[in-house]
């Protein structure tokens, strides 16, 4: 999983250079990727019983959150594509999707008993949280 996001993060990194709108589409279909694949990755802690049915429906909740933020920033790169912004709107789209993962009372939902399976839920936000931070450096954003 951990290698996943690293590669996610790099690719965008490169990408974001030189094309504002390439990296943005391809950042969020690389996120949507991730986020389905964090999606599953609970699923499979639940059947296995290493985290109960209502804390798989919290991190379940915060992914779909975090999909739904995917979604909009897709939109909003697409806007800003269409009516020929520069790079800085993009990284607002970014920046604004950034925020939204980071909203405290989203993350404050999330509990997970197991140690083992918070490392795991912990690593897959950061790996949503990181390569948004990458789109944003590569935009040169801060």
């Amino acid at each position: 999983m951990r290698k996943m996001f690293l590669a996610v993060t790099l690719a965008l990194t490169l990408a974001a250079c030189s094309d504002p709108y390439g990296a943005c589409v391809k950042a969020d279909a690389d996120i949507a990727s991730g986020i389905s694949a964090g999606l599953k990755t609970v699923a499979q802690l639940q059947q296995q019983g290493t985290i109960s049915t209502v804390e798989a429906l919290t991190v379940a909740g915060y992914l779909e959150y975090a999909n739904q933020a995917d979604e909009a920033f897709g939109k909003c790169a697409q806007t800003a594509h269409t009516a020929g912004s520069k790079a800085g709107a993009f990284t607002a789209c970014a920046n604004i999707f950034n925020a939204t993962l980071n909203n405290p009372t989203e993350l404050a939902l999330i509990h997970v008993s197991n140690s083992s399976a918070s490392q795991t839920i912990n690593t897959i936000i950061t790996g949503l949280t990181t390569g948004v931070s990458g789109v944003i450096a590569a935009l040169g954003g801060a």
